[in-house]
């Protein structure tokens, strides 16, 4: 039991350190909240996240608690744990202060899995008895040297002493403004910031944007969510004392919004695709990224692999620098390396030495061999959050926890190379199969089988058996060598006798689109609105492993919706993403050699572009893989123009013609080579 003894013993350890502590409070519901009462004698400023009757405060989203400072904070596991709530309140904590988890005892927390479970539970699935994760956070904690238990049973532990040090608060931030603000001078300046959590970047951020201003420039700051950015308009306030405002951008209105200021700050950038930041780069602004290298945001050393070499191509004027100086706490902090362990945010993927790719070993990893072998499943979690920007500690439980996931990996001599997270789906019956056609329930964990079936409005396609390619992950060293494709083929197989569909789901990008073509998946759907977190059109594809002729339908159908919607819904998608899409459909089996003939009138420059419009487009929907073959000036002229039907204006401007005249004229040369493509088919 707590004592007031102890507990300033404790608080003036840390306070003397600056450092943080977890404490856990094991035992019964009611012998943990009349710990409680004690502990609030000795630290009365307690933020308690609980949905227990006597605080009720469990914040839906994360972001409700990002930009805020606490000398404690109180985290009832009862509540249910997880794990992205978890990091997000261990960075908010001072100096002195400690995080302290409310738990049942070890023994009743390893058999009984607490009301987060549930979340990760497919709802057609058997559930689990146990949660791997919930066992493997008991044993951490039992082994963790920095954590302090107290029980109902046992002794207080003994108080660990620190010896006191000196910190300089902000100094290293200052000194990098300082440095930042006479760098952003040039022209199209861009710098990327990294840090791990708690070393003052957004600090940083409101500090820098402070003193742009006050030169009487425009700014604006872009993120997920206004909340999560909170602590760098709190800086910027402080030292901006005028009606002058730091503006915010959502990352879906970056790219329309950007340039009407002098400088972007782009806070945790690795959380958004890098396809979005390159076309930031694109733009003729000053530029700042700033993202956590271990965090609950993700993660930034995958994102800097891939980003960095792109940035230094495309900016004469790119610095790069890194805050490694704790300014809430001092390093080598307790409850820091404790967090780090337990949720695996420590997990930097060590990159392999490899001269040649042979005899890479493809294999499945149970779940229990993840939650009993910290090293491999380290490694997992470190090439999943590397290689894909969405992959967040959430992704930890669900990999251990989930009752409908596999795990496969690719490696070689112990070397991991890859790996695909894929759940299980469909077998759905009635009555719930007929609530999802009806559009009155939608269980989690089937994504994939609810989007096909109800793209049909056919309820025996919730019957079949699905595999969704939830992540699958290549190291980036080693991409482009047919890793992934390999191991896709050996998840492909080791499921073939247990799904009839494979499928996945992500933004729509070329580069990831071809990669699945390539694969023979097919594209069933192309959402008409951006999404908000990837920027990206959300894409859906399908790998029939027979004959569907449900299937077949629904393909047919995003054929003819995906022409109609070019000149809608999907008028600004680049003209790359549209040839790669194209290049999936299936040609028509229709013969149109009229309007064919009106497409070679043109050309030859006896009708004009309004007579053949029409026309050129029913070719172009008749075999539209044909685009492929012209050259890339004529492509973008066929997509804007007759698919997109974009102004004349905008296609001039894009392509940075000198008139209507050179446009007219390019874009005959463009029915030319259609026509003499066409003809040799």
């Amino acid at each position: 039991m707590l004592t007031n003894t102890w507990l300033n013993q404790l608080h003036k350890s840390l306070l003397t350190s600056k450092h943080r502590q977890l404490l856990v409070l094991s035992g019964s519901e009611n012998w943990c909240w009349l710990q409680i009462d004690t502990l609030k004698t000795v630290y009365p400023d307690i933020l308690t996240l609980s949905n227990h009757p006597s605080v009720n405060f469990w914040p839906e989203h994360n972001h409700q608690l990002l930009g805020q400072e606490y000398n404690t904070v109180v985290f009832d596991v009862n509540s249910g744990l997880m794990p992205d709530k978890l990091a997000t309140v261990a960075g908010t904590i001072k100096a002195g202060g400690l995080l302290v988890l409310l738990m049942p005892s070890f023994e009743r927390y390893a058999k009984h899995t607490d009301p987060a479970f549930a979340r990760f539970q497919s709802a057609n699935k058997p559930h689990k008895p146990v949660s791997l994760f919930q066992t493997r956070l008991i044993s951490h904690l039992k082994n963790d040297e920095h954590t302090l238990i107290v029980s109902e049973q046992n002794a207080l532990p003994a108080i660990p002493m620190h010896a006191a040090t000196e910190s300089s608060q902000y100094q290293q931030q200052q000194e990098l403004v300082a440095d930042l603000t006479k760098f952003i001078t040039k022209r199209r300046a861009t710098f990327l910031l990294t840090a791990d959590r708690g070393r003052g970047k957004s600090a940083a951020l409101g500090m820098l944007a402070a003193n742009y201003v006050l030169q009487g420039k425009r700014v604006a700051i872009c993120a997920h969510h206004k909340q999560t950015v909170a602590s760098v308009f709190k800086h910027f306030d402080q030292l901006i004392e005028s009606d002058v405002k730091l503006d915010f951008i959502a990352p879906d209105a970056l790219l329309n919004q950007a340039t009407h200021y002098d400088l972007v700050l782009i806070d945790e950038a690795a959380t958004l695709p890098v396809s979005l930041l390159k076309k930031a780069l694109d733009l003729p602004i000053k530029l700042g990224f700033a993202t956590t290298l271990h965090g609950y945001e993700g993660t930034g050393r995958g994102f800097n692999l891939r980003f960095i070499p792109y940035l230094k191509a495309t900016r004469s004027h790119c610095v790069i620098r890194e805050l490694s100086d704790p300014v809430r706490y001092n390093n080598n902090d307790p409850l820091e390396n404790t967090i780090n362990q337990l949720l695996v945010l420590d997990a930097d993927f060590e990159q392999p030495n490899l001269t040649q790719l042979d005899d890479i070993v493809f294999y499945a990893l149970t779940q229990q061999q993840l939650a009993d072998d910290n090293a491999i499943l380290k490694q997992v979690f470190a090439i999943l959050v590397m290689a894909h920007y969405q992959t967040s500690v959430n992704d930890l439980r669900h990999m251990l926890d989930g009752n409908n996931l596999k795990v496969f990996i690719a490696e070689q001599n112990g070397v991991l190379l890859a790996a695909a997270l894929v759940a299980l789906e469909g077998e759905i019956t009635d009555p719930l199969a007929s609530q999802i056609i009806a559009g009155e329930r939608r269980p989690q964990g089937n994504m994939l089988a609810q989007s096909i079936a109800t793209l049909h409005g056919e309820k025996r396609l919730l019957a079949k058996r699905y595999a969704r390619i939830v992540r699958i992950a290549v190291n980036p060293h080693y991409q482009g060598k047919k890793v992934g494709s390999c191991l896709l083929e050996y998840v492909e197989s080791s499921l073939q006798h247990e799904i009839d569909f494979l499928g996945a789901s992500f933004g729509a990008e070329s580069k990831l689109c071809q990669f699945w073509f390539k694969q023979d998946y097919r594209i069933l759907k192309l959402g008409a609105k951006r999404d908000k977190s990837s920027g990206e059109h959300s894409c859906l594809v399908l790998k029939v492993t027979n004959h569907q002729p449900q299937i077949e339908t629904v393909l047919l159908h995003f054929r003819h919706q995906f022409f109609f919607e070019l000149s809608r819904s999907f008028k600004h998608i680049s003209s790359d993403l549209v040839i790669t899409i194209l290049s999936n459909l299936q040609p028509s089996a229709n013969k149109i050699d009229y309007s064919h003939a009106i497409v070679l009138r043109f050309s030859k420059g006896e009708i004009n572009i309004d007579q053949t419009r029409f026309a050129f487009f029913e070719q172009v929907c008749h075999k539209p893989w044909l685009l492929s073959r012209l050259e890339k000036v004529s492509r973008k002229l066929i997509i804007k123009l007759i698919l997109q039907d974009k102004a004349d204006a905008e296609v001039i401007e894009a392509l940075a013609l000198t008139g209507k005249k050179q446009l007219n004229k390019m874009l005959k040369q463009a029915a030319q080579e259609w026509c003499s493509h066409y003809l040799n088919i």
